[in-house]
Protein backbone atom coordinates (compact mmCIF):
# COMPACT_ATOMS: atom_id res chain seq x y z
CA UNK A 1 0.00 0.00 0.00
CA UNK A 2 1.44 3.54 -0.80
CA UNK A 3 1.21 6.62 0.93
CA UNK A 4 -0.15 9.78 -0.48
CA UNK A 5 1.22 12.55 -0.64
CA UNK A 6 0.14 15.91 -0.19
CA UNK A 7 0.77 19.00 -1.88
CA UNK A 8 1.31 20.77 0.72
CA UNK A 9 4.86 22.42 1.88
CA UNK A 10 7.35 20.41 2.05
CA UNK A 11 10.52 20.14 4.72
CA UNK A 12 13.95 20.91 3.88
CA UNK A 13 15.91 17.95 2.75
CA UNK A 14 19.12 19.87 3.86
CA UNK A 15 19.85 21.16 6.98
CA UNK A 16 23.45 22.81 6.24
CA UNK A 17 23.18 26.45 7.43
CA UNK A 18 21.14 25.73 10.60
CA UNK A 19 23.90 25.06 12.29
CA UNK A 20 25.52 28.47 11.84
CA UNK A 21 22.17 30.37 12.56
CA UNK A 22 22.34 29.19 16.31
CA UNK A 23 25.66 29.46 16.64
CA UNK A 24 25.46 33.05 16.02
CA UNK A 25 22.16 33.29 17.97
CA UNK A 26 23.20 31.96 20.96
CA UNK A 27 27.17 33.29 20.96
CA UNK A 28 25.33 36.99 20.78
CA UNK A 29 23.21 35.84 23.86
CA UNK A 30 26.64 34.00 25.63
CA UNK A 31 29.04 37.11 25.16
CA UNK A 32 26.32 39.43 26.52
CA UNK A 33 26.40 37.22 29.79
CA UNK A 34 29.87 37.11 29.92
CA UNK A 35 30.56 40.88 29.29
CA UNK A 36 28.10 41.39 32.36
CA UNK A 37 29.62 39.02 34.53
CA UNK A 38 33.05 40.91 33.56
CA UNK A 39 31.44 43.90 34.26
CA UNK A 40 30.27 43.24 37.68
CA UNK A 41 33.17 41.36 38.81
CA UNK A 42 35.82 44.22 37.70
CA UNK A 43 33.78 46.79 39.92
CA UNK A 44 33.36 44.23 43.02
CA UNK A 45 37.22 43.92 42.62
CA UNK A 46 37.54 48.06 42.22
CA UNK A 47 35.38 48.42 45.34
CA UNK A 48 37.04 45.69 47.12
CA UNK A 49 40.18 47.20 46.77
CA UNK A 50 39.34 50.25 47.73
CA UNK A 51 37.52 48.96 50.78
CA UNK A 52 40.30 47.05 52.46
CA UNK A 53 42.01 50.53 51.56
CA UNK A 54 40.08 52.78 53.60
CA UNK A 55 39.83 50.56 56.37
CA UNK A 56 44.13 50.49 56.07
CA UNK A 57 44.00 54.17 56.32
CA UNK A 58 41.40 54.99 58.95
CA UNK A 59 43.23 51.64 61.08
CA UNK A 60 46.57 53.73 61.15
CA UNK A 61 44.72 57.31 61.83
CA UNK A 62 43.12 55.82 64.87
CA UNK A 63 46.60 54.86 66.14
CA UNK A 64 49.29 57.84 65.58
CA UNK A 65 49.64 60.88 67.94
CA UNK A 66 47.15 63.41 66.50
CA UNK A 67 48.70 66.68 66.69
CA UNK A 68 45.88 69.43 66.22
CA UNK A 69 43.76 71.17 68.95
CA UNK A 70 40.81 71.20 66.16
CA UNK A 71 38.94 68.67 64.01
CA UNK A 72 41.09 69.95 60.81
CA UNK A 73 44.21 67.33 61.30
CA UNK A 74 47.61 68.93 60.49
CA UNK A 75 49.33 68.50 57.44
CA UNK A 76 51.33 65.70 58.36
CA UNK A 77 48.86 63.96 59.98
CA UNK A 78 46.21 64.24 56.93
CA UNK A 79 49.23 63.19 54.31
CA UNK A 80 50.07 60.07 56.42
CA UNK A 81 46.66 58.78 56.45
CA UNK A 82 46.60 59.68 52.51
CA UNK A 83 49.65 57.50 51.60
CA UNK A 84 48.75 54.66 53.78
CA UNK A 85 45.12 54.50 51.98
CA UNK A 86 46.54 55.22 48.15
CA UNK A 87 49.81 53.37 48.83
CA UNK A 88 49.76 50.86 51.80
CA UNK A 89 52.69 52.93 53.89
CA UNK A 90 52.93 56.17 55.64
CA UNK A 91 55.29 57.67 53.20
CA UNK A 92 54.50 58.19 49.91
CA UNK A 93 54.56 54.99 46.73
CA UNK A 94 54.40 54.87 43.04
CA UNK A 95 51.74 52.96 42.61
CA UNK A 96 48.51 53.47 44.13
CA UNK A 97 46.09 50.29 45.42
CA UNK A 98 43.62 51.20 42.18
CA UNK A 99 44.61 53.13 39.11
CA UNK A 100 43.40 56.71 38.84
CA UNK A 101 43.03 57.55 42.66
CA UNK A 102 43.80 60.69 43.73
CA UNK A 103 44.86 62.35 47.43
CA UNK A 104 42.07 64.70 46.47
CA UNK A 105 39.74 61.17 46.49
CA UNK A 106 40.66 60.28 50.25
CA UNK A 107 38.36 62.21 52.97
CA UNK A 108 39.09 62.22 56.59
CA UNK A 109 36.95 63.70 59.32
CA UNK A 110 37.89 63.78 62.97
CA UNK A 111 35.12 63.22 65.46
CA UNK A 112 35.44 65.10 68.82
CA UNK A 113 33.76 64.15 71.97
CA UNK A 114 34.13 66.34 75.30
CA UNK A 115 37.33 68.14 73.26
CA UNK A 116 39.32 65.00 72.71
CA UNK A 117 39.40 63.16 69.34
CA UNK A 118 37.53 60.21 69.80
CA UNK A 119 36.78 58.87 66.42
CA UNK A 120 38.62 58.96 62.35
CA UNK A 121 36.36 58.27 59.33
CA UNK A 122 38.11 57.69 56.14
CA UNK A 123 36.35 57.47 53.21
CA UNK A 124 36.25 57.68 49.50
CA UNK A 125 34.56 60.55 46.84
CA UNK A 126 34.78 61.35 43.47
CA UNK A 127 36.73 58.24 42.56
CA UNK A 128 35.05 56.78 39.19
CA UNK A 129 35.63 52.92 38.42
CA UNK A 130 36.01 52.88 34.67
CA UNK A 131 34.74 49.18 33.79
CA UNK A 132 34.28 48.29 30.28
CA UNK A 133 30.41 49.39 29.62
CA UNK A 134 29.84 51.83 32.30
CA UNK A 135 31.84 54.31 35.14
CA UNK A 136 30.64 53.94 38.44
CA UNK A 137 31.24 57.25 40.62
CA UNK A 138 31.51 56.54 44.34
CA UNK A 139 30.36 59.39 46.64
CA UNK A 140 31.46 59.02 50.52
CA UNK A 141 31.76 55.33 49.88
CA UNK A 142 33.66 53.35 50.84
CA UNK A 143 33.66 54.85 54.49
CA UNK A 144 35.50 53.30 57.53
CA UNK A 145 35.52 54.52 61.05
CA UNK A 146 37.71 53.74 64.21
CA UNK A 147 38.21 55.24 67.81
CA UNK A 148 40.54 56.83 68.21
CA UNK A 149 43.56 55.10 70.65
CA UNK A 150 46.64 56.89 69.55
CA UNK A 151 48.17 59.50 72.04
CA UNK A 152 46.56 63.46 71.22
CA UNK A 153 49.25 65.43 71.43
CA UNK A 154 47.95 69.46 70.22
CA UNK A 155 50.37 71.93 69.48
Amino acid sequence: MKIPRSNGPSLPRSRAGTAIIEFALGSGVLFAMFAGTFEFGYTFLQYNRLQSAVAQGARFASLIPYDSPTIAPSTAFLAGVHNMTLYGSPTAGTSPVVRGITPGNVSLTVTFTNGVPSAMTVSISGYIIDSVFRKTTLSNKPRVTYPYQGIWTPS
